[in-house]
């Protein structure tokens, strides 16, 4: 089994020797020696794929590094695969992720966490799992506060099928990324790549509640490794009950989840007026162009934009 870097360089090289806007059939030759498979193998793996992608709708939005949506932190990643509002991708986010089974209390900070990042102009992101995934997309629909849903399979899948209607609505109203074409089978560990992917898009992670080991705890390693920031409330933090809270290295801890926002603004805002200091010339250009506004999604510019169905309920879910 390969990883994407390894394949994205082969691919690399494929379209060194040919046009990959065409059918692989027309150059089977060039893949078959680039991938050292026999072409037999390749056709067959082609119209399985093929049959794989048509299940994509024209909603679909597929982009690469040469996209100017394409996050500068990705790696590893060749395409993405959209679905809704592809603007939000330029959008501040902060990823708010946690347990699957969380206690009466921390579906409480949750949800209170996801209003204050919202009121601080912050999108939510995070991966549509159960528990404080789940209660972070519904919140953030019914208060109308813009999310972003980063998923383990791809855009034509559902997982866990408990959220099928919930990924509908994120879809709709808020943006559905994936980083897996629709012929992959899905694999466990397409969940934790999902979650770094999830790091990489955000400015920082919150992990509102989780186990020793869990993948909340892994995105917060994942960030730190990044050099962003971690976000860990009081309560949690002075939570014995497990340990990952205090084995973080310099995570920011918020005094309660109302603050939240507030202290997420202000710790950024002190990143970019430091990387200001030590900035090269050509650095600070990056920095003002990513600054920029999030472009509007055709459909609002065609039609006003839309608004969001106000019979949205979390008990609905």
């Amino acid at each position: 089994r390969k990883n994407d870097s390894y394949c994205s360089s082969l691919m690399d090289e494929i379209a060194s020797r040919c046009s990959i806007d065409e059918a692989m059939p027309f150059n089977m030759a060039v893949y078959s020696e680039v991938l050292d498979v026999p072409s037999a193998w390749l056709e067959e793996a082609y119209l399985k794929c093929r049959r794989a992608f048509e299940r994509l709708d024209t909603s679909v939005c597929i982009i690469d590094r040469s996209s100017p949506l394409w996050c500068s932190d990705i790696k590893g990643v060749r395409y993405l695969y959209l679905k809704g509002d592809a603007g939000l991708l330029a959008t501040p986010s902060i990823s708010v992720v946690g347990t699957r089974s969380p206690s009466p209390r921390g579906v409480e900070l949750a949800k209170e966490a996801v209003d204050s990042l919202g009121e601080s102009g912050f999108t939510i992101t995070s991966g549509l799992a159960m528990g404080i995934d789940g209660i972070a997309h519904i919140q953030a629909l019914a208060k109308e506060i813009h999310t972003i849903g980063v998923i383990g399979t791809s855009v034509c899948d559902v997982y866990p099928k408990q959220h099928e209607r919930l990924q509908t609505l994120v879809a709709q109203y808020g943006l559905l990324v994936s980083q897996f074409a629709p012929s992959r089978v899905v694999q466990r560990y397409y969940f934790m790549q999902r979650n770094l992917l999830m790091s990489q898009i955000s400015r920082g992670s919150l992990v509102v509640e989780d186990r020793d080991g869990g993948g909340g705890v892994q995105q917060a390693q994942y960030s730190i490794d990044q050099g962003k920031k971690v976000f860990v409330l009081r309560e949690t933090m002075d939570n014995r009950t497990f340990l990952w809270p205090r084995r973080l290295k310099d995570p920011v801890v918020v005094s309660s989840p109302k603050a939240l926002g507030n202290v997420v603004k202000r710790t950024l805002q002190m990143e970019r007026a430091f990387a200001k200091t030590t900035d090269t010339p050509e650095a600070s250009l990056r920095r003002t162009q990513s600054n920029g506004r999030a472009p509007k999604r055709v459909s609002d510019i065609v039609s006003g934009k839309k608004e969001l169905d106000s019979s949205i309920q979390p008990e609905l879910f």
